[in-house]
């Protein structure tokens, strides 16, 4: 294994309850349970950067834990919040081996994800990959399109490293319009992004397989 996924709606703090039997009275009681993620989250991070192992933190927007969804609500800055949390652990324990994703099915949210976790980034001075998904975009032309609003805007706004197009298929058909928005973005690169990528070196896939 290269790189694992973890969710932070699920991970450790998850939907143990319903969001409307969890109140706070102010942001210090919201906060006091980072205890209990840092608690369960830091051996697998630890663990990780032992064995020099990449890590997505995946926030899905229909999976928020209860204890975001009753602060933040349903919303694009609950995905954020969620998945910052889990970064300050990373960063706590000097990891940084790590890439972000904000799928949702509606594209709309999750273009409203991941702009706003790209401010909350500059803000913060952080420069972490985006992973670009649309979760269960469906099948046939309205799974295509689904994904290629989500991803394909957030291509032209200059956001994203890696991108899939999950579809209800056999995989092997998601190839197709996933490798079509990668050249359509490609063609919008300037000068100095061209430079810039191809500094990076070449994947190579070492594993006995």
């Amino acid at each position: 294994v290269e790189k694992i996924r973890i969710n932070p709606g699920n991970f450790a703090d998850g939907r143990k309850q319903d969001e409307d039997e969890v109140s706070f009275d102010s942001e210090e009681d919201f906060l006091k349970p980072r205890d209990d993620i840092v608690e369960a989250f830091a051996p697998l991070v630890l663990k990780c950067k032992e064995l020099n192992r990449a890590m997505r933190i995946g926030t899905n927007h229909g999976s928020l834990a209860a204890r975001i969804l009753s602060f933040y609500g349903d919303s694009p800055r609950g995905m954020v919040e969620s998945a910052l949390e889990f970064a300050d652990v990373c960063r706590m324990l000097d990891y940084h081996n790590f890439v972000f994703s904000m799928k949702a099915s509606n594209p709309v949210v999750m273009i409203q994800g991941y702009r706003l976790l790209a401010a909350e980034m500059y803000r913060l001075g952080w420069d972490y990959p985006l992973h670009l998904g649309v979760t269960e975009a469906g099948e046939g032309e309205d799974g295509r399109m689904k994904s290629a609003i989500g991803i394909g805007t957030l291509l032209g706004d200059g956001l994203g490293d890696t991108i899939r197009v999950s579809l209800t298929e056999d995989p092997e058909f998601e190839y197709g319009p996933c490798n079509r928005l990668a050249e359509l973005a490609g063609n919008e690169l300037g000068a100095d992004a061209r430079t810039r990528q191809a500094a990076v070196p070449a994947f190579v896939d070492g594993r006995d397989v």
